[in-house]
């Protein structure tokens, strides 16, 4: 295998390669019977045997708020955030976001798999003092009562193949809101098993 070949392989290693675009993120009431699922709580990410998969635990609440999923050579965050029924909740969340970053680097508007989304080029500072920039993108599907937003980010976040990756896995995801009111933009507690703070990665099982 040349070297080129060998480096997109290890891009590539995510565990995600046989996860075709489906048709969710699905409620929970309606997932279809033949779906397998890892549980996070309010968010269930499909069961595929090692995707790689990092719980955003918050030292201070001992809560997990998000996971992250490595897909391709990046890193895509996932949250479920609570919305009032028959609502955008990603569009008041999008405009926030485009108000937020605008002053920190280029960020413009595109039309992308599941609707509206933002990319962005952020400038950071490495802790040598080096300037970098980081490619970011923003998406939202709205459901009933809930929204799932994902934050992409890592070299090659607008590729086709990254993309396709990134609406393979957020298409056969599903959220199980619950029935209990919430204050719209409410960041759902997710559960997630196997982890304790000061863990950083496990590997799901099908």
């Amino acid at each position: 295998m040349s070297d080129e070949a060998q480096n997109s392989a290890a891009q590539n290693a995510d565990g995600l390669d046989t996860l075709g675009v489906a048709d969710g993120p699905w409620d929970w009431p309606s997932v279809p019977g033949d779906r397998d699922f890892v549980s996070y709580g309010a968010l269930r990410l499909p069961a595929v045997a090692n995707m790689r998969v990092t719980g955003e635990i918050d030292p201070k609440t001992k809560q997990c708020g998000a996971v992250s999923i490595r897909v391709a050579d990046c890193q895509v965050q996932l949250q479920v955030i609570a919305a009032p029924r028959g609502t955008s909740q990603w569009t008041e969340v999008r405009q926030a976001i485009s108000k937020r970053l605008r002053t920190a680097g280029a960020i413009e508007a595109q039309e992308g798999h599941f609707g509206p989304e933002l990319s962005a080029r952020m400038r950071s500072r490495t802790k040598s003092g080096e300037s970098i920039e980081i490619p970011m993108r923003f998406l939202g599907v709205d459901g009933p009562r809930w929204l799932l937003k994902a934050v992409v980010m890592g070299p090659s976040v607008d590729s086709s193949e990254t993309r396709a990756r990134v609406a393979a896995l957020l298409s056969n995801c599903a959220v199980d809101r619950g029935e209990e009111p919430m204050i719209g933009g409410t960041v759902l507690v997710l559960d997630a098993p196997g982890f304790t703070p000061g863990d950083d990665e496990i590997d799901q099982g099908a």
